[in-house]
């Protein structure tokens, strides 16, 4: 299966964002509790299929019609989480997918083995929030 250049990770709000500018690296802790059968955790992305795709990101709602993604968004090279995943620490434990919906043909995750130690699951997160590329943030 082939893979845009960029992914897309909301921003739910502005809990995320550090005064510089940047996106902090929790936004990008994998919870432990959405353990899947396949023996991965996801994060959600929007994969960039087109340059609409952040807009579209920055637009979706919860079923409350609430924005969904109230701080904005961040893009990340996908060549950056490749990358990232052949450090020696990462080897194997960092994958990606795409997982359409039907509200959402873009919808896809970023994956880490279940069991991962919390230290290297954070120390993957600071990875993922240094490779960001663009910040997109609600004025």
């Amino acid at each position: 299966m082939s893979f845009p250049d960029n992914l897309i990770r909301g921003i739910p709000n502005s809990t995320y964002l550090n005064s510089d500018g940047s996106v902090g690296s929790h936004l990008f802790y994998f919870n432990e509790g959405t353990v899947r059968n396949d023996g991965w955790t996801d994060l959600s992305v929007n994969w960039e299929d087109r340059d609409s795709v952040v807009e579209f990101t920055l637009n979706q709602r919860k079923d409350d019609k609430d924005l969904q993604f109230k701080g904005g968004v961040t893009v990340i090279p996908r060549e950056e989480v490749d990358r990232l995943n052949n450090r020696p620490i990462v080897k194997g434990l960092l994958s990606y997918e795409r997982q359409p919906t039907p509200d959402n043909p873009y919808h896809g995750n970023i994956l880490l083995r279940v069991n991962t130690p919390k230290p290297t699951m954070k120390l993957i997160a600071g990875g993922l929030a240094l490779a960001i590329s663009r910040v997109v943030t609600r004025r």
